[in-house]
């Protein structure tokens, strides 16, 4: 059953969610930092240690890291308020984790196969096809001074497989833990079903990288240090957040400045 109704909306709300995150890294300006295996409220998120990866899911159980998030009793659920402050200016994006992996050789330049496991079904339709779903490789652990272009074959969410993207933000030497390098999609596509290999350009020969598949839900624009902004939802065009849901967020800093990121989140089932 849908909520179509601003009744719906208040009658289903959900109590809110809270979280405050220590950015520590020294941040790339312009470039987007996962919020995901960083201290904090909630705590670090771990990674799969597979090629293969692992797809998430909060309906057994909380994924650790993400955001609570509990499915509905009945009904559907669906994005109510996102608040959120920074100590410097930036974009605060929200996003659904579908899948992620591990067990990459960051040292070498040959394609590493993967063929990711069958995505739950969260992508724009509440399906496994992948409409909406994007990947980035994220760093969980200090890379070395390399800037490699990374390049993904995949299948896209209408099932044409051999599909090629890089990343959309050019790599940095010597990227933090944390650091998060979207990749794009190659033209005509909308979503990413099956991540299929990764190759890097040149090596990075120490850290470890992990590649995610996720679904952006809304991005708060956080003009100004301290000043707090927020959506609703009205402004948010109220995103489902389908059973299973994996809330985290990322960060596109506009400064090179560490920084603490704290706000809520809300929504509402019915």
């Amino acid at each position: 059953m849908a909520i179509t109704t601003l009744d719906g909306v208040l009658a289903g709300a959900q109590a809110p969610v809270f979280f405050t995150k220590a950015v520590t890294p020294t941040l790339v300006a312009g470039k987007p930092q996962s919020l995901w295996g960083l201290a904090g409220n909630p705590g670090a998120g771990t990674y799969s240690t597979a090629l293969t990866g692992t797809a998430l899911s909060s309906t057994a159980a909380l994924v650790t890291g993400q955001l609570n998030f509990v499915d509905p009793v009945t009904g559907n659920s669906y994005l109510n308020r996102f608040q959120g402050c920074a100590t410097i200016p930036g974009v605060l994006v929200l996003a659904d984790r579908l899948w992620h992996n591990g067990g990459f050789n960051q040292n070498t330049t040959v394609a590493q196969t993967m063929t990711s496991v069958t995505l739950p079904a969260r992508d724009l339709s509440g399906t496994t096809a992948g409409a909406g779903v994007l990947a980035a490789l994220e760093i969980s652990a200090g890379a070395s001074a390399q800037a490699p272009t990374i390049t993904l074959v995949y299948t896209n969410s209408g099932g044409t497989g051999s599909r090629t993207a890089t990343n959309t933000w050019p790599t940095a030497n010597s990227p933090a833990a944390g650091s998060m390098f979207p990749i794009g999609l190659q033209a005509g596509d909308v979503g990413i079903k099956i991540a299929d290999n990764l190759t890097l350009s040149v090596g990075w020969t120490t850290g470890t990288m992990n590649l995610v598949l996720y679904r952006p839900l809304v991005a708060l624009e956080l003009v100004a240090a301290y000043i707090p902004n927020a959506v609703d939802a009205l402004t948010s065009n109220f995103p489902r957040l389908f059973n299973g849901t994996v809330p985290f967020m990322y960060f596109i800093p506009q400064t090179t400045t560490a920084s603490y990121i704290s706000g809520q989140y809300a929504y509402t089932q019915g």
